[in-house]
């Protein structure tokens, strides 16, 4: 090389590295070989599509929220992102509703076994807002039993309650005004307190989400209990006959 003219070095070398330039740069993908890829991420997207379709089909919000949210992140420029896209934050909405009512249904506790001589039915709820390290959790109960009929009391720990005696208790249905109704502590000496009115109180338990009960309770200053009614079920406590 040492031989070639002084010019001519400079130029072989930059047509070496034009070259290798040209060889390191990968040719552009074709028209077919971009359709292809987009026809294989459609179909993925509409295997989704069709798993989300079965969950809203079957009315499950919280099965398809999450479906639909992953398929918009995964496939975004997809036709089936654009047919989950307008409806996603109506199904978030409905996915926390139906999330919040499974919740609260689980907070009821229903029995029906012997009793007494006779058999009962209950319906229980723990106040929401209770220590239970403390020792004061307090239970709203529905009863029925064949022998006593139906009853609604409060059971919580020793030493009990207490109310005036001309006792009324007072209570707060959702954001309704607060309101009382007739109550009564039991003379057998257990940590109850009774409210008489059951029927007018069981049927606005029915068409709650919350109440909130203000008690007194001995050697302790007064407060109000919360309880998360909204997942009452009420063919779940049964009715029963009287013997």
């Amino acid at each position: 090389m040492r031989h070639l003219p002084r010019l001519l070095v400079p130029l072989l070398l930059l047509a070496g590295l034009t070259a290798c330039t040209n060889q390191e740069q990968p040719a552009a993908p074709s028209a077919e070989t971009l359709a292809a890829a987009k026809a294989q991420l459609e179909a993925k997207a509409e295997q989704h599509y069709a798993m989300y379709e079965q969950m809203l089909k079957a009315d499950n919000a919280e099965l398809a929220l999450p479906l639909g949210e992953e398929l918009l992140k995964l496939y975004p420029d997809s036709a089936a992102a654009t047919r989950v896209r307008p409806g996603i934050e109506a199904l978030r909405e409905k996915a926390t509703s139906e999330g919040e009512s499974r919740r609260m249904a689980r907070l009821w506790t229903y029995q029906t076994s012997p009793m007494a001589g006779g058999t009962q039915s209950t319906a229980t709820i723990y106040s929401n807002d209770d220590s239970a390290a403390a020792g004061d959790k307090v239970r709203l109960v529905f009863r029925r039993h064949t022998e006593w009929g139906q009853s609604v009391f409060l059971y919580g720990s020793e030493p009990g309650f207490t109310c005036a005696k001309n006792c009324r208790v007072t209570m707060t249905f959702d954001d309704a005004a607060p309101m009382s109704m007739e109550g009564s502590i039991p003379p057998t000496g257990e940590p109850a307190i009774f409210i008489e009115e059951d029927k007018a109180f069981i049927a606005k338990v029915g068409k709650a989400k919350k109440v909130a009960i203000e008690v007194a309770e001995k050697g302790k200053p007064p407060r109000t209990l919360h309880f998360d009614v909204g997942g009452y079920e009420a063919e779940k406590f049964l009715p029963l006959g009287k013997r």
